[in-house]
């Protein structure tokens, strides 16, 4: 298993992990500060596997890979952007959206994007063809 999909999979464990956490208190607080405060865990995605002297760890195939995936996530992420953007105006009469709305919108849309990007990493490794 190469260093980036190690990378990959730590990502998605650690955001599966800020988002049961989210939901978990959410269901008690509501939406809050206390509540946008899980987003703190997601810190933890930059750290990465340790790597090994000596060794080529990033080649050409693997920049292919992480520049394909993060193209595929970024393109997600504007989408999603101007969908949540779309919806949340709709739903206010004065077209005005609160602050912790924003907020909420745009972690929710990174994490979709981090999710994807280590995903779209993870699924090219495993299925063992050229980039």
């Amino acid at each position: 298993m190469s260093d980036q999909e190690k990378s990959a999979w730590i990502q998605l464990s650690i955001i599966l992990v800020t988002l049961a956490a989210y939901f978990i208190i959410i269901s008690f607080v509501r939406f809050d500060s206390v509540s946008a405060s899980i987003f703190a865990i997601a810190g933890f995605l930059g750290f990465r596997p340790k790597r090994r002297s000596g060794v080529v760890v990033y080649d050409e195939r693997d920049r292919e890979i992480e520049r394909r995936a993060l193209l595929t996530s970024m393109i997600v992420f504007y989408l999603l952007a101007i969908a949540f953007t779309v919806i949340a105006g709709s739903g206010f009469s004065d077209h005005s959206v609160p602050v912790w709305k924003i907020c909420q919108m745009f972690w929710a849309a990174t994490f979709v994007v981090w999710a994807i990007k280590a995903i779209l990493i993870i699924v090219s490794y495993r299925r063992g063809a050229n980039a």
